[in-house]
């Protein structure tokens, strides 16, 4: 009896020590429309605005870009940026450290682990892609207040917005509408900054919300087992 124990725990305990890609494929197929539409979205994004008709890119670029130039505008504007690409650190640790409750705790890790994964996608695709920026390309276009040497698609900023906005709209509805309008508001700053062509933004869009949707999927099955 004792034997059959032993062994049952050890079997149990190689099973929760093993490297989980069951869970990682089964969060993949249940989420499987939405990360098709994202992944589509994305190579959309690429070959039209970069092989069909590469002037939208350059006249959204230069049109946005022209939208103002007006110095508290555009403070405003790269705040607006800024809170957006790193909105999720004091979010995590909001919901960490100071909510009392089980889904907030949760919730801090599925964010944490949607932001790992976005970024680390990120700089993958910047450098498969390795696409230029507006202002290296477009006479006329200047960076403001940055000056990033990585290349352009997709937008970082607007990928790390996007993750966050994907995972509050799953766990937080209440939270949906402003999350939503500022992953929205950091893709149009970043092409108003002269820092990312509409390719880069767009396709940051959908790399978030496949990002989150992923981590939000993966731990819906991992509190189920």
């Amino acid at each position: 009896m004792g034997l059959a124990l032993s062994t049952a725990e050890t079997t149990s305990s190689h099973k929760r020590q093993r490297f989980d890609l069951e869970s990682w494929a089964k969060a993949l197929k249940l989420s499987a429309r939405r990360i098709a539409i994202c992944v589509i979205g994305f190579f959309l994004a690429w070959l039209i605005f970069w092989k069909l008709a590469p002037w939208l890119n350059e006249e959204g670029a230069t049109s946005l870009y022209n939208v103002t130039t007006n110095n508290l505008a555009l403070v405003t504007i790269y705040g607006i940026a800024t809170l957006g690409d790193i909105i999720w650190v004091p979010l995590v640790f909001y919901l960490y450290v100071f909510r009392r409750d089980t889904q907030d705790w949760t919730s801090s890790l599925v964010l944490a682990v949607a932001m790992v994964a976005a970024m680390a996608l990120t700089d993958i695709l910047k450098a498969a892609f390795n696409l230029p920026r507006p202002f290296t390309v477009i006479p006329g276009i200047t960076p403001r207040y940055q000056m990033p040497t990585s290349p352009g698609l997709p937008s970082g900023h607007t990928t790390n917005a996007f993750t966050v906005a994907t995972v509050v709209w799953a766990r937080y509805p209440e939270w949906r509408i402003p999350f939503a309008l500022l992953g929205v508001a950091t893709g149009l700053s970043m092409v108003i900054l002269g820092l990312h062509y509409p390719s880069d933004v767009i396709a940051g869009s959908f790399l978030g919300i496949f990002s989150g949707t992923f981590a939000v999927r993966l731990a819906e099955l991992r509190s189920n087992t």
